[in-house]
């Protein structure tokens, strides 16, 4: 396949700094670039955090806090 594509000077700073980093053609960079975001987008979401249930959280979350930080 063949594509054309209208860069900006920013994007083609970047692009001409990552084919001597990686030593990869622009085509190359561009079949990773797809890999990367293929495989990363078929990812589920990381699990950030949770708290106990609370069902008065909204009043009670600075209990749950810790703010031994803080001076």
């Amino acid at each position: 396949m063949q594509i054309t594509a209208e860069l900006d000077k920013q994007h083609i700073d970047k692009l001409q700094h990552l084919e001597v980093s990686f030593k990869k053609n622009t085509s190359e960079l561009i079949a990773f670039a797809i890999d990367e975001v293929y495989s990363n987008k078929s990812k589920p979401t990381g699990y950030l955090g949770s708290l106990s249930d609370d069902e008065n959280l909204s009043e009670t979350y600075k209990e749950h806090l810790d703010w031994s930080h803080k001076v």
